[in-house]
């Protein structure tokens, strides 16, 4: 594998093409760009969750099963259920339901709006096998819309159309999926890091019978001050200065 400093370059290129197309990328176009760095496998799946994560849609590209669960999941494998497909609540239901009496009461004025009304069922129906407890299904349907809308107008009205449609469609799907579940993630961290804070703030000062300060706080939970001055930042306090 290339140095880090190169890989990173690589990944930063990486991110301006996908820039440059509409945060597109595909697969093929993904692999290539690392040819030549001899990743292996399981590495050129974390390059694709990456893309994925920044919301860049990868077309021809299937997150293996169990990829988000890894990565959602806490030791004692809290978050599992915020990863695996759940049915969908009773507001995503009620959601649902209205939104596809709109679709059937739609009347197309154009053929190219009977072009686009033709699909809006299709991406609502992808929407729902799709759908994971993170992500508001109706989001997904409208990142899907999004995306159906740009596909439409690059694709040309023939036998294959459907299928390159429908893969952006799932593409930009799945991008979301991946944002939100890297948010999720990030969010739980801040969480347990401002509670094992807490926690042993009040430990050491039941311990000592004073205040501590940042530098005493720091050494019990092997943090640099930094670290632990912008934990203190998160719950809007002060750190106590040093003594």
């Amino acid at each position: 594998m290339a140095d880090k400093m190169s890989f990173q370059q690589k990944l930063a290129d990486m991110m301006q093409l996908a820039q440059e197309n509409g945060m597109r990328m595909t697969a093929e176009e993904t692999e290539k760009f690392f040819e030549d760095d001899g990743l292996t496998e399981e590495q050129m799946e974390l390059v694709f969750d990456y893309l994925l994560s920044q919301k860049v849609a990868v077309q021809g590209y299937e997150r293996k099963p169990g990829m988000v669960q890894e990565a959602a999941e806490s030791e004692d494998g809290a978050g599992k259920e915020e990863t695996r497909a759940d049915g969908l609540t009773g507001e995503e239901k009620e959601y649902l339901e209205d939104y596809l009496r709109q679709i059937g009461e739609m009347q197309p004025a154009s053929g190219e709006e009977a072009r686009l009304a033709s699909y809006l069922r299709k991406v609502a129906e992808e929407a729902v096998k799709m759908h994971r407890a993170e992500v508001f299904v109706g989001d997904m349907i409208q990142e899907g819309n999004a995306s159906l809308v740009e596909a439409l107008g690059l694709y040309p009205a023939d036998d294959g159309e459907q299928e390159r449609v429908m893969e952006d469609v799932r593409a930009a799907m799945r991008a979301l999926l991946a944002s939100q579940t890297e948010m999720k993630r990030r969010d739980r961290k801040m969480v347990d890091q401002v509670t094992r804070l807490d926690e042993t703030i009040r430990e050491m000062t039941d311990e000592l019978g004073r205040k501590v300060d940042v530098q005493e706080v720091a050494d019990r939970l092997e943090l640099t001050e930094e670290q632990v001055r912008d934990i203190l930042k998160l719950t809007g306090e002060e750190p106590e200065d040093e003594k």
